[in-house]
C-alpha cells in the first residue's frame, strides 16, 4: 500500500465470516429458562483439574449474581448429562480448599505467621462471629497463593496461642503432625516445617492455568 491514496474509486469493504455458535438440545436452541435449569455443580475439581468435559461460556448470569466478583458461567458435560458451573477467575475473592484451615493451623505451629519475607502471608487472623441465636466462636484466616486468595478455619485454642504469643504445646504440634501424616498430607516422620508440605497439595498454580484456559472458550449463544 505504501505511495497509494485510499478514495472511494479503490476502497473495498470485505465482509468477514463470524461464525456464532448457539447452544441447542435435539437441534432447538437454548432458551434461558432451560439454560437456568441446568443443575450447577464445580467444573474445577479440588486438585485444580476438570470435572468434566466444558463446552462453552454462556454470557448470561441467572439469578443476582451480576454484581458479584468476577466469574465465567461454563455450560459442561458430566457423563451423559450437561451441567453449569460458576467458576470464579483467580483473582475474584475467597477460595475454598479443604487444607487452607490446616496450612494456617501450620503456620501458626511453624511459628513463621508473622514472617515478613515468608510467601504467601497469612492475614486477618480473628475470633469470633455473632449469630441471630448469640456468639458463635471460630478462628479464621486469609492467605494469598499467586493472585488467589483463600480463607479457611483454625481452632479457638490454637489461635489464642498465637494472639498471646505463646509458642503452641509440643504435644499438640506432635498429635497435629502424626494426624496429618496418617491421612498421608506428609512424609512420616518428617522434621522442620509442616506447611510448606500442605501448600504443595493446595494447588492454586494448576486452579489458575485452568480458570485461563477456560476463559479461552467460545461463547455459546442461548435463545431469549
Amino acid at each position: 500500500m505504501a505511495g497509494k491514496q485510499l478514495s472511494a474509486r479503490n476502497a473495498t469493504i470485505t465482509t468477514a465470516a463470524v461464525e456464532v455458535k448457539a447452544l441447542t438440545i435435539s437441534g432447538k436452541q437454548v432458551t434461558l429458562a432451560v439454560f437456568r435449569q441446568l443443575k450447577e455443580e464445580p467444573l474445577i475439581a479440588e486438585d485444580g483439574t476438570l470435572n468434566g468435559e466444558p463446552w462453552g461460556i454462556v454470557n448470561y448470569h441467572p439469578g443476582k449474581c451480576g454484581d458479584a466478583p468476577e466469574h465465567l458461567h461454563v455450560v459442561w458435560q458430566n457423563g451423559d448429562e450437561l451441567r453449569r458451573s460458576a467458576v470464579q477467575m483467580p483473582s475474584a475473592g475467597y477460595h475454598s480448599h479443604p487444607l487452607a484451615g490446616l496450612y494456617i493451623a501450620a503456620r501458626i505451629i511453624d511459628g513463621t505467621v508473622h514472617s515478613p519475607c515468608s510467601e504467601p502471608e497469612v492475614w486477618d487472623l480473628r475470633l469470633g462471629e455473632k449469630t441471630a441465636e448469640g456468639w458463635r466462636y471460630y478462628a479464621a484466616g486469609q492467605f494469598v497463593v499467586g493472585s488467589m486468595l483463600y480463607r479457611g478455619e483454625v481452632s479457638a485454642g490454637l489461635l489464642e496461642n498465637w494472639k498471646q504469643g505463646r509458642p503452641v504445646d509440643a504435644e499438640y504440634a506432635k498429635a497435629f503432625r502424626d494426624a496429618l501424616a496418617h491421612a498421608d498430607l506428609m512424609p512420616q516422620g518428617a522434621s522442620g516445617e509442616i506447611a510448606p508440605c500442605l501448600l504443595d497439595l493446595i494447588v492454586a498454580r494448576q486452579y489458575e492455568d485452568t480458570v485461563y484456559e477456560l476463559a479461552k472458550l467460545p461463547q455459546l449463544f442461548i435463545a431469549v
